[in-house]
């Protein structure tokens, strides 16, 4: 004689109360300038940032965890960098002391949103600037 089972399924509750994880990698590579008319995807920097759902950098997240806020330098004619990304009374800026010596980018979102396709403004400790675009994020 077979023994009946009794088997019960329920849906798992998952905490409403949770909110959506906000932090994004963003792509920025070198945009059309002179001497890349082109841009350049061998010059470029993937930035890890809070976003709000409206795609600005949440600001107060940023201020909460500093540390999670990462920086990557590709540069196809130098060693690869590493750095934070951070806000000061500037703006905002990459702190970038890698190399051994302590460099300050500063970053101006140039569009309300990070999107795909979004312009960002760097200048570099020397005063040039350097147009990128956001090549992804994700």
């Amino acid at each position: 004689m077979a023994a009946s089972v009794d088997v019960r399924i329920s849906a798992r509750r998952t905490n409403e109360h949770c909110e959506p994880m906000s932090w994004k990698v963003i792509r920025l590579e070198l945009a059309s300038s002179g001497e890349f008319p082109r841009g350049s995807v061998g010059r470029s920097y993937l930035i890890r940032v809070p976003l709000t759902n409206g795609g600005s950098i949440d600001d107060a997240q940023l201020g909460s965890d500093p540390n999670s806020a990462t920086v990557r330098r590709f540069w196809t004619s130098e060693p690869d960098r590493t750095g934070y990304f951070t806000r000061d009374s500037s703006g905002y800026a990459i702190k970038d002391d890698s190399g051994g010596s302590a460099i300050t980018r500063l970053v101006q979102f140039l569009d309300d949103a990070i999107r795909l396709g979004g312009r960002v403004l760097m200048t570099e400790p020397d005063g040039s600037e350097l147009s990128f675009r956001v090549a992804a994020v994700g």
